[in-house]
């Protein structure tokens, strides 16, 4: 049986990339919260065959932390076959990628669903929606309200930055607040911050996550363990 998991209590969550054996195997080795393992962006496609066998050794034992996974968006190809593999009992949740229309995630929470009571597991296995374009931004009221399965939602600004023109955190403001406001209007916990870039400083990384936690956001995702306690502390 999976560890007990509610976003709302999650401070900090490790990026992993699912296709790589060595990160796989050190992916609790950190103090994060819990742990994503990413069959999307960090698991180019000849290798997405393999992310999902590591993963799906991982939650058919006994992890020590909750874990997640991002699976592929609707539409890439790849969806059914990711939660063919990765529906299992040590799986707390999944992240949707690139949200952008209420129906596809409700198509990902019932074809979730269908695949978590085919395995016999009879707890709630939840969505956490991921939000990267201003298309995605402008509907994340009907994202956060999609389904019962949604329990978070987040803010992807790599692809949001490109798609607005903009890299000032001025510009990216009334995309975090809208966010932010449409979380709490569905009753969800503050969303998930922005992955910080791997080689960002300690003192970036702090200033960074303390806007965040200024905006309303409870959490954040992170690619290096060195900067988890950073992040520990300050949404502590």
């Amino acid at each position: 049986m999976t560890l007990q998991f509610d976003p709302a209590k999650i401070r900090s969550y490790f990026y992993v990339p699912a296709g790589d054996e060595n990160l796989v195997a050190a992916a609790f080795d950190n103090e994060a919260d819990a742990v994503v393992f990413d069959l999307e962006d960090l698991t180019p496609p000849d290798r997405k065959d393999i992310g999902r066998k590591l993963v799906s050794e991982v939650i058919t034992g006994a992890p020590p932390k909750p874990v997640l996974v991002r699976v592929n968006a609707v539409g890439t190809g790849y969806l059914d076959a990711d939660l063919d593999a990765i529906v299992g009992p040590g799986l707390s949740a999944i992240r949707v990628a690139k949200s952008v229309r209420a129906d596809e995630v409700r198509l990902v929470a019932k074809e979730l669903d269908r695949r978590r009571a085919t395995a016999g597991i009879t707890r709630v296995i939840g969505l956490q929606v991921m939000v990267e374009t201003a298309a995605g931004v402008l509907a994340v009221p009907e994202l956060a309200a999609a389904d019962h399965l949604v329990e978070s939602i987040g803010l992807g600004e790599g692809d949001l930055k490109k798609d607005l023109g903009t890299t000032t955190d001025e510009g990216l403001f009334a995309s975090r607040a809208q966010v932010v406001l449409a979380a709490r209007a569905a009753g969800l916990p503050g969303p998930v911050q922005v992955t910080f870039p791997p080689g960002g400083d300690a003192d970036a990384l702090r200033a960074s996550t303390e806007l965040g936690r200024r905006l309303g956001y409870t959490s954040r995702t992170l690619l290096n363990p060195a900067h988890i306690p950073v992040v520990n502390e300050i949404y502590g």
